[in-house]
């Protein structure tokens, strides 16, 4: 935030993460995959609220996701091929057919 590297050393602690390790009030180090973390902020009295605003909207969020994909899985599909049956193949003039059958002879 203030444009320096943190003066880890004169703190004590060897990495930022043994810092933030070491104030589980403020921070939470969650293990994420292939050996790297997240690290979540922990809400306090006079961040709670806020917490749970943005908790909501999280929530909010994955259900509208969820109801465009149940939306877009329920649309009918503008290839017709992926529905056998519904529509139907374009109808060829004789000649083309004709060319069609020697090219691939």
């Amino acid at each position: 935030m203030i444009g320096k590297p943190l003066p880890l050393r004169d703190l004590g602690f060897q990495s930022t993460l043994e810092l933030v390790a070491d104030m589980p009030e403020v921070v939470r180090v969650c293990p994420y995959e292939k050996g790297t973390f997240i690290l979540k902020a922990v809400a306090d009295e006079t961040t709670k609220a806020i917490a749970k605003l943005v908790a909501r909207q999280r929530r909010s969020a994955r259900a509208r996701k969820s109801a465009a994909v149940k939306a877009d899985a329920a649309a009918p599909s503008k290839n017709p091929q992926s529905f056998p049956g519904r529509g139907r193949a374009p109808i060829l003039p004789a000649t083309v057919k004709a060319e069609l059958q020697d090219l691939l002879s």
